[in-house]
């Protein structure tokens, strides 16, 4: 066998050792070096998912996290501990949890960490939280060696982290005069006491007499006593009675007894509830959406109260304490002091908002009141209504379905619900057509019969009216109430003017009063046959208008043409749109609408007696599906003081029958006029 050998001299020899111990030393080096960096990657990566956690409150992430050394010590479980964080962080209600100022750095074979952590609170912001904790090696991974200070610094074993609350008091709903609308009530309440209520047949048969008395479903009392707060010497709230009602008849059953509590209360009931709305407890839905709300048992669930609802709620006060187990404050979290929530004073004339509804009485519609000068809400009423103080006391499941499935709609609320207006909007296109140079107070239409077509092309549609009168005038027109005329009229104005005229109202604006409703509506697209313009010149059509904007609009001929925007706080700003229709135009319309009263052929006249100079425009607008068919008519009244524009009312009556709207109004007019 062949052998090479390689010589080498002893320099060479000593370069090649050197070479190779070198590249074993640096091999080993950046082997160590990456082993470094994994284990500070794993020490940060646990740190991360403890600091995230915390952040989105989500604490079942802990799982696995802590030593079993450090839970043992501190003599408490994984869970004890996650339950822990979850009862303090999310039973107290801290939201917007920030973390800053992160860093973990190597101590001997350990990992200390460090973070400042912020957050918000019912009752103020908790800042500058400085946390530090250690991270050690267990089962090859590195885990937290948990302790008290970790869920606040500061915190000690058996410590505990409590809020003490103070609640505000909720502002008033006040009408014009610092009238109450809604305000703060003390009521009687009916509770259960557990241990007073026996136990097996005994406890079974006082339930059974309990639930026959309070009309309170068994179900719904194990319910009740079954919740997790619940001990033996509990009050579990029942049932809420009326003001002035007596306990007796319930405290007498063994197991109830009685407390008093503050609720809302709303003194004019089913007259304003729609307006002025409803408390109702707190849902979880609702602390999702505005977190600090879990400091409340109650808040706005509809109307007013819903709108102004973080207005009149105010701030609570109270401290977030840590707290000994013998009770000692050992720091204080933060600390703030109660604000009352605001009132809030509205336009509305709480006697006129009775009247309004009173007058309604048993019809299902509207009654909007307004000061047209100014654009002030003195009474919006819908009918029927249902009663706000069932609502906050707790309505019974049977009470309600019998509201919810009335076809009457009692939740509904008329006075921001689109109408096709009907003949009340002839005088809108009367104005359109003066100020177009079309239509004027002297000018003859000659019209035969009682229905009428533009040619063949419009087939079997025809426009008809009421009255036979062959010769016809705008002041005639709107006396005797006739569509005919008013569709020719808006034939001869053309519809880009006509559209060009109506849009200088409030169509397609969204009005800036506390109110919900969608913006008043000329068509679906555009007016885009001559059947749609004259079906639209006496108020059919596409249109949709809802009783409050109606008002806004009439209001152009209280004002010399200016329309008044519709206001419901006595600090709001009176807005006005100057010049939507010329004062000429105005004048006209306004001396035709007081003959529609004085005139014995008005559809108004009916008002006269009341001994009021009035002008008014009486409508019915019919809902129906093809024509030659009898449809639902809502029957309407526009009517305001035409001396000096002090009121102005709009009434809708909707599936009118017998008694219309103006006949309906008259008791307010004449109130009105007092």
């Amino acid at each position: 066998m062949k052998t090479s050998h390689i010589t080498l001299s002893g320099d060479e020899f000593m370069k090649k050792i050197i070479f190779a111990v070198l590249a074993v030393a640096l091999v080993g080096g950046a082997g160590a070096f990456a082993y470094v960096k994994w284990q500070d990657s794993l020490a940060q990566r646990t740190v991360a998912t403890f600091t995230n956690g915390l952040k989105k409150k989500q604490f079942e992430t802990y799982e696995g996290l802590f030593s079993s050394t450090s839970l043992k010590k501190a003599d408490i479980s994984e869970k004890e501990v996650i339950t822990k964080y979850d009862k303090i962080f999310n039973g107290l209600g801290m939201s917007d949890i920030t973390i800053s100022d992160l860093s973990v750095e190597k101590k001997d074979s350990k990992r200390v960490f460090r973070f400042t952590a912020a957050m918000d609170t019912g009752l103020g912001k908790i800042s500058d939280q400085s946390y530090e904790g250690t991270l050690v090696k267990e089962d090859g991974k590195f885990v937290i060696d948990w302790e008290y200070r970790l869920i606040f610094p500061g915190m000690k074993q058996n410590d505990k982290v409590l809020m003490y609350t103070e609640k505000p008091e909720r502002g008033n709903i006040l009408d014009r005069n610092g009238v109450k609308l809604a305000t703060n009530g003390d009521f009687p309440q009916i509770g259960l006491v557990p241990k007073e209520l026996g136990s097996g047949k005994e406890r079974e048969d006082n339930l059974k007499k309990i639930s026959d008395v309070t009309e309170i479903s068994m179900e719904k009392l194990t319910e009740a006593l079954e919740q997790s707060w619940v001990t033996d010497d509990s009050f579990v709230p029942l049932k809420i009675l009326e003001r002035n009602e007596g306990t007796g008849p319930y405290t007498d059953l063994q197991g109830v007894t009685s407390s008093r509590v503050s609720r809302r209360f709303y003194q004019f009931g089913e007259a304003a509830s729609h307006l002025v709305g409803y408390t109702g407890a707190i849902t979880a839905e609702d602390i999702e959406k505005s977190p600090e709300l879990a400091s409340f048992e109650t808040t706005g669930k509809t109307g007013l109260e819903r709108s102004f609802d973080k207005q009149l709620r105010g701030t609570p006060g109270g401290t977030i304490n840590i707290v000994s187990e013998t009770d000692e404050v050992r720091k204080v979290l933060v600390t703030s002091d109660k604000q009352d929530g605001q009132d809030i004073r509205t336009t509305l004339d709480a006697a006129l908002q009775q009247e309004a509804y009173n007058s309604l009485a048993e019809e299902t519609g509207a009654m909007v009141i307004t000061q047209p000068k100014t654009g002030e809400l003195l009474a919006v009423a819908s009918a029927p209504a249902f009663d706000p103080n069932s609502m906050v006391k707790g309505m019974s499941d049977a009470d309600y379905n019998k509201l919810a499935k009335d076809k009457r709609k009692p939740f509904l609320s008329r006075y921001n619900l689109g109408y096709a207006p009907g003949s009340t909007f002839k005088t809108i296109t009367a104005a359109v057509g003066i100020d177009a140079g079309v239509t004027s107070p002297d000018k003859e239409r000659h019209i035969e019969g009682l229905k009428w077509q533009k040619d063949a092309s419009w087939g079997d549609y025809f426009v008809t009216r009421v009255s036979d009168v062959p010769t016809v005038t705008m002041d005639t027109a709107l006396i005797y109430s006739d569509n005919i005329y008013f569709a020719q009229e808006a034939l001869g104005i053309g519809a880009e003017t006509y559209l060009k005229g109506l849009k200088k109202f409030i169509f397609d604006e969204k009005l800036s009063v506390k109110i919900p409703m969608e913006p008043a509506q000329i068509s679906n697209d555009t007016i885009d046959s001559d059947i749609l313009l004259a079906d639209t010149a006496y108020g059919q059509g596409q249109l949709l208008i809802n009783p409050i904007q109606q008002a806004a609009m009439y209001s152009v001929f209280a004002n010399n043409g200016d329309l008044s925007y519709p206001s419901l706080l006595t600090d709001d700003e009176n807005k006005v749109k100057k010049g939507v229709i010329t004062p000429a135009a105005a004048d006209s319309v306004k001396q035709a609408m007081r003959q529609v009263v004085d005139d014995p052929n008005g559809t108004a006249h009916n008002l006269q007696r009341l001994g009021i100079n009035l002008a008014a425009k009486t409508g019915t607008a019919e809902i129906k599906t093809e024509q030659d068919t009898k449809g639902q008519e809502n029957s309407f009244l526009v009517a305001f003081d035409a001396d000096n524009s002090e009121f102005l009312v709009l009434t809708l009556i909707e599936n009118y029958s017998g008694t219309s709207a103006s006949e309906i109004s008259a008791p307010v007019l004449s109130k009105l006029k007092q």
